[in-house]
């Protein structure tokens, strides 16, 4: 299975090595960076987005500890794979306990060496993905700040992905090893919140009939994601800031105190700021919490990093969509328009769309028209009516089978015709003479047609692309 969007960084001193590693990488379709030393390695690891990296220990001039040692943080996103001489059995086990993934001997086998990095790429946890300059700045911040323990406050737009995030510093930190406990302080009723955060003793109130360890407590040793911490109610903020300062809370209805240890990370899409001066966020919260504000982008300020998380959302969902889905791909015409749409609902959007197109493309090739964004829905449904249902295997008997040859649908005797072309499909055809000669007329503006033609630009976008798949010619 091809891997377009991997990157494999190869590190081998002697450049008859890295031609042959690069050249079985680019054959296991992956992007292939090669480099000679450690300074250089740490140059492409701070400036691109890594997924894999290849040590050929056999080669290295500096221990290769000191690799490890050196780019700790930036390979905490990268799986790692040392080649070593077939009989070195301590290099091996040293990278195992280093951090490696694997260890394979030479010298390479290209079959063997391709699906190890074919596996490795598949035993990867999907995290945050980047592509865009900007994205890869916030991800190499974001894992530097993941070595500490210091509380994080990730702004940005609804459905722009701050809880991934958040699960990769989790995942980036020394705490993986804990539990991510997220709560979403915005669906969660007032009077049900204080409880579910701080936990409560057995008998603390009426159905409280055993002890609830809340989710600090959860996130012991690990790390608690407040997410939409700027609807907390402002009578909780204070008891929340209050745990936060003295690392230590009481149960509901307890006496004991409890220590935390958990690492507290926040979201936000409002301006905290504006909420502190409106005085519905209190300041000493929002100082306590923003410790380190890291900012997340919205999808359309990032448009390199739309396509390549459009196909790790296709991947996520075909498999759930049943056997007509798991060829699904897009195809050219989708690729571009999912690259310049705005994306107002962000990743959260684009999630939507790739599911409906899943749906309606049945399996093949995911076109333009199958790409119903949240603003064309109401234009979408008006085409019900006229979308042909998809084929339903019907066991006919045979003496009936002549019957149904002989005559129309609608049980009259049907003409050469007829039979042929269905008055749907004459309908369809004056329609696309309306259609096209209305572009012809305007000089090929969709704005201006779809006007004259009374219908929304999105609705005209849908028919071109279903003419353009049936071989029209239509007016730029």
């Amino acid at each position: 299975m091809p891997h377009s969007h991997t990157t494999v960084a190869l590190l081998d001193n002697q450049d008859t090595g890295l031609d042959m590693l690069a050249e079985l990488a680019n054959g296991a379709g992956m992007a292939a960076l090669p480099v000679r030393d450690l300074n250089e390695l740490a140059m492409v690891l701070g400036r691109s987005c890594v997924d894999l990296l290849v040590i050929n220990a056999t080669n290295l001039q500096v221990p290769l500890a000191v690799v490890f040692t050196q780019l700790a943080a930036a390979l905490q996103r990268a799986s790692v794979l040392v080649l070593v001489e077939a009989n070195d059995v301590a290099t091996a086990v040293d990278a195992m306990a280093l951090g490696a993934k694997n260890a394979l001997t030479l010298p390479i086998e290209p079959g063997r060496f391709k699906r190890y990095l074919t596996q490795l790429v598949e035993q990867r946890p999907q995290g945050f993905i980047c592509r865009d300059v900007r994205s890869q700045q916030l991800l190499a911040l974001s894992e530097r700040v993941a070595q500490t323990d210091v509380t994080v406050l990730i702004g940005g737009e609804s459905g722009a992905g701050k809880e991934v995030l958040a699960n990769h510093i989790h995942q980036a930190s020394p705490r993986k090893g804990g539990e991510f406990v997220a709560v979403n302080c915005a669906s969660i009723p007032e009077t049900m919140l204080e409880d579910m955060l701080f936990g409560h003793e057995k008998g603390s109130f009426t159905g409280a009939h055993a002890r609830y360890l809340g989710l600090f407590e959860q996130a012991q040793g690990g790390t608690l994601f407040l997410d939409e911490v700027g609807e907390l109610p402002f009578a909780l903020q204070a008891k929340l800031l209050r745990v936060l300062q003295e690392k230590e809370l009481k149960r509901l209805g307890g006496t004991e105190v409890i220590k935390l240890d958990a690492r507290i990370i926040a979201a936000t899409n409002r301006n905290l700021q504006q909420e502190v001066l409106d005085q519905r966020f209190r300041e000493d919260l929002y100082y306590r919490i923003n410790v380190f504000p890291l900012k997340l982008l919205p999808l359309k300020d990032r448009p390199q990093d739309i396509l390549p998380i459009a196909q790790f959302l296709l991947q996520r969902h075909r498999g759930s969509m049943g056997a007509m889905a798991v060829n699904a791909k897009f195809g050219a015409a989708a690729l571009e328009f999912l690259q310049s749409y705005a994306w107002p609902g962000n990743v959260r959007e684009l999630e939507n769309v790739v599911q409906r197109a899943l749906v309606l493309a049945v399996g093949g090739v995911i076109g333009m028209e199958h790409l119903l964004v949240d603003d064309g829905l109401d234009d979408f449904m008006q085409q019900i009516p006229q979308m042909e249902a998809m084929p339903v295997a019907v066991e006919v008997p045979e003496e009936q089978y002549q019957v149904f040859q002989a005559t129309g649908t609608d049980g009259g005797f049907a003409t050469a015709e007829t039979q042929a072309r269905g008055l749907s499909d004459v309908a369809r055809d004056s329609e696309q003479k309306m259609i096209l000669s209305t572009l012809d007329r305007l000089n090929g503006s969709r704005k201006d047609a779809a006007l004259e033609l009374g219908i929304s630009p999105r609705t005209l976008r849908y028919k071109l692309a279903k003419m353009k798949d049936l071989g029209l010619a239509i007016p730029r």
